[in-house]
């Protein structure tokens, strides 16, 4: 059964989430916005390659959502551990090529940097040394006997069924140490530099892309890329690729559980002088679709927020995204 939230009218509202569960209770609190919310969204074919279909969701895209982490907005999606966000599970890699970028950038943190630097390394420094494993059950031993990074484990990831599914198979898969409830990464508040992810705030004050200084499934939220291969009508394949919002059911059946998260919630969405998504997030896009696909979604947006200054609403669209909506409202 799910359960219900409070409309600004009134008026109550699914949330789109189990009755009882965090996310439901955080929609009926007004802490966060509801799941299922009208959204529009962009196609068109990449001018790159004419069997690749772009679909872009515009009321993610045109969102004035904003990442808060390291700073009294990120309330954590544990209540026991707050001061990490959203970085609890270690990130897994998508490949070797993930692997190596990681192994790039971690030389260049200092202590400063990097709260967990001297746990990681030992006190050798020596960043070819393999440390102890973490605090789960996964295994800091290679699985062909070589060595690893000292940051890294092997754990068990969900093999998906490729509908963006799951199959119920696992498969053995590097991700980054977890250390008293989150991510070897993640400065904690005890931190002099305060806390946030470590890779993250060394790029930024490096003038380091965070699509090169973090693990790929790291830099993509609050994006979510899903890509599938679709037979049309007149027998054609398609890879079709949707960008959209990583929302809490992009976490799988756990994501109901979090205690809060920032996607739906007004306070990680700016005001109307923000800038939108689409253009704050522009290096990851074009990592996701491609330089020239993320030219047409840009033009596009541009168009939409020239459009938005003559619209009765003030709106770029008629399905603006719920928490950018109320954010604004108090704005």
């Amino acid at each position: 059964m799910h359960g219900t939230g409070e409309d600004a009218d009134g008026s109550w509202i699914p949330s789109g989430y189990p009755e009882g569960t965090p996310a439901d209770l955080a929609v009926r609190d007004g802490r966060e916005t509801p799941a299922d919310h009208p959204r529009e969204f962009l196609e068109f074919i990449d001018p790159d390659d004419s069997e690749h279909l772009v679909s872009v969701d515009l009321t993610w895209l045109l969102s004035t959502y904003r990442c808060r982490f390291g700073t009294d907005a990120c309330h954590g999606i544990d209540p026991e551990n707050p001061d990490v966000g959203c970085c609890v599970h270690g990130a897994f890699l998508t490949d070797e090529d993930d692997r190596g970028a990681l192994a790039e950038i971690v030389p260049h943190l200092t202590d400063e940097d990097w709260q967990l630097r001297p746990m990681v390394l030992g006190e050798s420094r020596d960043i070819s040394a393999v440390n102890s494993s973490d605090d789960g059950s996964a295994d800091d031993s290679s699985t062909d006997g070589g060595e690893i990074e000292p940051w890294l484990v092997w754990d068990e990831l969900d093999v998906e069924d490729g509908t963006g599914g799951e199959d119920g198979e696992t498969e053995p898969a590097l991700k980054t140490r977890v250390h008293d409830g989150a991510c070897v990464f993640a400065n904690r508040a005890s931190h002099p530099g305060g806390p946030g992810c470590a890779l993250h705030g060394w790029a930024l004050r490096n003038d380091v892309p965070i699509t090169v200084a973090k693990p790929e499934v790291c830099w993509q939220l609050p994006l979510r890329r899903e890509e599938a291969w679709e037979t049309r009508p007149d027998g054609s394949e398609m890879l079709r690729t949707t960008i959209t919002e990583y929302n809490r059911r992009g976490w799988g059946a756990g994501g109901e559980d979090f205690d809060w998260y920032c996607t739906s919630d007004p306070g990680c969405h700016g005001g109307a002088d923000e800038e939108a998504l689409w253009s704050t997030s522009a290096d990851e896009l074009r990592e996701l679709i491609g330089e020239a696909a993320y030219e047409v979604v840009a033009e596009h947006c541009r168009q939409r927020e020239q459009l938005a200054k003559v619209a009765p609403s003030g709106f770029p669209l008629l399905s603006i995204h719920p928490a950018t909506a109320a954010a604004r409202a108090s704005d």
